[in-house]
Parts: C-alpha cells; structure tokens; sequence
C-alpha cells in the first residue's frame, strides 16, 4: 500500500490510522481511507458465527464520485421482524449531485454534513438480497484477487470487501478489464445495486469524463489541485 497522497502539489504522509468504519468526518476519511478500503475494521471481527458484512466502493475519479455500499445480513429482533436471509443495505454516495452544500454552524454535529455524502439506508428482502451475493459470485468475489493490481484515485474502480460464512473475501475490478470473469466491464452487481439503494443518484462511469484538447496538461493541472493516491492490490488485500 502506499500510504502518500499528493494535495495541491504537497506531498505528505498519511498516518497509519485503523478505520473504524465511519467516514462521515471528511478529515477522519481521509486519515483511514487506505484502512477502510482494506476493510480492517471489518477483518477484526470476522471469524466463526460473525454476521455476514460487505463493503463494496466504487471509485469513480475519487475527487469526482465515490459510492460506498455497506450490506450487513439483518438480524431479525434488531430489524423490525425482518425475515432470515434479508440484509440492511446502506449507501453513501460522495460527490453526488444532490449532496448538501450548506453549513450547519448551530448544530456542531452537522458541520461536516456537507462532505458527509448523500446517504439511504433499506432493508432489502431475502431474494433481492441473495440476487446480489449470487451477481457478486459469479462477478468473481470469492477468486483470488488480481496481485499487482494498482488502483489510482483518478482512474475507476470497484473493490469489494467483506466477511461472508466467517471468513474475509476481498476483490478488486478495475477499468477496464482488471479482476477475475471479465473484469470491470463486465460486471452484474453494480446495477443490482443501484436499482435497490434509493439514492436515484445514477453510477458514474468512465464516460462521464470530459475529454480535453490537450489530456497530458490538463492531468497536471489535476494532480496539482486534487487528491491522488495509488494502491497495490495482493490476493486479500492491499499491499502494505
């Protein structure tokens, strides 16, 4: 993993924070992002009898969109009588275009609500539940992740982490065909997903990029006031 993120042209390095799992402080996010992605919040629990946990992001230009699912199997006293099999899916979505843009000085624990990112949370019924775990399967989560792999904040990226049947899986795609069974491009969850997260925020894409006369100084300009980092993927996780 490497823990260096350029800002502005400075480059600094990020403490190595362990995510707690909540990235709703902009400033705790980007101290834990790499511990976050790496799901190791979920990794300590995992174990025989844990509840099954999936953590799916999708990169897209992290300082354009990024869109986090958290789906946790719903445990039936806590959920409202739920039925076996159903699960809680939330979703965050950061950089979408209805997330707030105004400051709530009188409410200190809504002053960062503005990078807090669009978020919906539902229940979703067994069979839509088990739709997804079955696209996730056959989309490759469960295979050796692609070692070598490197995912950079500007390019587009699906990575999937979780602890399913007590212990963790893990798997990155990357555009274009980086990841096991064809690759990002050809991937069924997304659309599972997006169609079940009532955000009616749309999945950015790769073409939703503009496109510049000239790329190659447009891209410097870009690493000049953006936040850039780069991962390298092992078998389980990211490199550290």
């Amino acid at each position: 993993m490497l823990a260096a993120i350029t800002f502005g042209g400075i480059l600094g390095a990020v403490a190595a924070c362990t995510s707690t799992g909540d990235i709703s402080n902009p400033v705790t996010r980007k101290l834990t992002w790499f511990s976050f992605l790496n799901g190791d919040d979920i990794r300590a629990t995992c174990g025989p009898g844990a509840p099954d946990h999936l953590r799916l992001v999708h990169n897209a230009n992290y300082s354009k969109r990024i869109r986090v699912y958290e789906m946790v199997a719903a445990d039936p006293f806590l959920s409202g009588g739920a039925p076996a099999g159903a699960a809680r899916l939330r979703t965050r979505v950061i950089g979408g275009p209805t997330n707030q843009t105004t400051f709530e000085f009188s409410n200190p624990s809504r002053v960062f609500a503005p990078w807090a990112g669009e978020i919906r949370q539902t229940t979703l019924a067994p069979a839509d539940a088990a739709a997804v775990r079955a696209a996730l399967a056959r989309d490759g989560l469960g295979a050796p992740a692609p070692a070598g792999t490197q995912l950079r904040s500007q390019d587009y990226w699906w990575l999937a982490v979780g602890c399913q049947n007590g212990a963790v899986a893990f798997q990155v795609w990357a555009h274009p065909n980086g990841g096991p069974n064809g690759g990002y491009d050809t991937l069924t969850f997304p659309a599972l997903l997006a169609a079940r997260d009532g955000t009616g925020i749309p999945l950015r894409t790769p073409a939703d990029e503009p496109r510049h006369a000239n790329p190659a100084v447009m891209d410097r300009y870009d690493a000049a006031t953006e936040v850039r980092f780069r991962l390298a993927v092992g078998t389980n996780g990211i490199n550290p």
